[in-house]
């Protein structure tokens, strides 16, 4: 699995994924973070990004079996364009 921290706000990073084509497939609160907490893919296309608002970051999960071909490659490069300020 591929945990990583991302810099700014859950809404910009949503945004940004929408621009790249993810859609969101499930939306839900995420208690131990106290964050909201989404499911993102392409359609019709295998491959899961979870990614757990954490208030000025974002976290975000590639489990090993959903990566899709995609999931980490994009993890990835989130975490050179997108670094954590604290």
């Amino acid at each position: 699995m591929l945990e990583v921290t991302v810099g700014g706000s859950s809404a910009s990073l949503l945004g940004e994924l929408a621009d790249r084509g993810l859609v969101v497939k499930l939306e839900t609160f995420d208690k131990a973070h106290h964050g909201q907490h989404w499911h993102l893919g392409f359609e019709r296309r295998p491959g899961v990004l979870e990614m757990t608002d954490l208030g000025d970051a974002c976290l975000l999960k590639v489990a090993s079996n959903r990566d899709g071909g995609w999931a980490t490659a994009l993890v990835e490069e989130l975490s050179r364009t997108r670094p954590v300020d604290r």
